[in-house]
């Protein structure tokens, strides 16, 4: 096999397109484009919503965080370990399944 920077512009070895494929495939693509329709359901409108709802709500609440201080200040706070402990082991079985 010859390899020349020469190319054959004749069109010789190209096959000629196939008008009646190619006249269908047009019509199918405007048939699909007229049917192109985008509906949101109401369960994804509610979602939506309640986003934005809880993106308003800030992620410190500083009333019970000045309340957690004023009791440990005054000696008031107790901590019971068995409770953060269950707590903790309950948020890493969830974020493990999520």
């Amino acid at each position: 096999m010859k390899i020349t920077d020469r190319f054959d512009i004749t069109g010789s070895n190209v096959p000629k397109p196939d008008k009646a494929k190619a006249k269908a495939g047009e019509e199918r693509a405007e048939e699909v484009v007229t049917k192109d329709q985008v509906t949101v359901s109401a369960a994804a409108r509610e979602i939506g919503r309640l986003q934005l709802e809880v993106s308003k709500v800030p992620e410190i609440r500083t009333d019970r965080v000045e309340e957690i201080k004023n009791a440990i200040a005054s000696g008031a706070y107790e901590v019971k370990g068995e409770a953060v402990a269950g707590k903790i082991l309950k948020e890493a079985v969830i974020d493990s399944i999520v």
